[in-house]
């Protein structure tokens, strides 16, 4: 399995560009047709989330009478999900959507 290979197989049920995945990974310093390796995991994911990170944008896309819609919960659900599984707190807190409590200190 090629590091391509892992990241596609993160995004799925999502299906997108190579390009995007190509860039990412030259974006990260990764070869796309290296194998992919445990030790590469979180790497991996982060590239797979900026990846889905650029899908939010959409709501639907058609090309030659095949349409594609994409639910933004469902989305960003799968953003933490990754995150989460692979230590990225802070980018599995950006993409909580539970209600938060903030308290003001005012003394």
């Amino acid at each position: 399995m090629t590091n391509y290979d892992a990241i596609s197989a993160m995004l799925y049920p999502y299906e997108v560009d190579k390009n995007l995945i190509e860039k990412q990974c030259i974006d990260f310093g990764v070869n796309s047709e290296d194998y992919y390796s445990a030790e590469g995991k979180s790497t991996i994911a982060r590239i797979a989330v900026a990846v889905l990170s650029n899908l939010l944008v959409l709501n639907s896309e058609s090309d030659s009478g095949f349409s594609l819609s994409y639910s933004t919960d469902g989305l960003k659900k799968r953003i933490k999900a990754i995150a989460k599984d692979n230590g990225m707190t802070d980018i599995a807190e950006e993409f909580n959507d539970a209600p938060k409590i903030e308290f003001l200190d005012l003394w």
